[in-house]
């Protein structure tokens, strides 16, 4: 089991994106994510269904704050944002994702 608690959210060392390399692959649940990641900045995309909407969570280390769709989030909404990222560490099949880095990264 990935726990949240044992990742470096500062950790440089990895800055890109994280997702399911095409429309018609989801996770076990139905459910789609991506994943950007850079220097303590997570914005995770989730959509539970293909007929619901994506929430855009953002999540500033930093600043230890989480915004839903451009909102100020509270505990409940990180909480959530940790759920959701643990459940995509732990169902998301690595032969099913892509790993999109920015240009000059290696």
């Amino acid at each position: 089991m990935t726990s949240l608690d044992n990742i470096n959210f500062l950790d440089q060392h990895f800055v890109g994106t994280v997702a399911l390399k095409n429309e018609e692959l989801t996770l076990p649940n139905g459910s789609k994510m991506a994943l950007g990641i850079d220097d303590g900045h997570w914005v995770l995309i989730y959509q539970s269904s293909k007929t619901y909407a994506l929430d855009v969570y953002k999540y500033d280390n930093h600043e230890k704050k989480i915004f839903i769709d451009e909102k100020q989030g509270k505990d409940a909404d990180l909480a959530k944002f940790k759920e959701l990222l643990n459940y995509f560490f732990e169902h998301a099949r690595t032969e099913d994702l892509v790993t999109l880095l920015p240009p000059g990264a290696q």
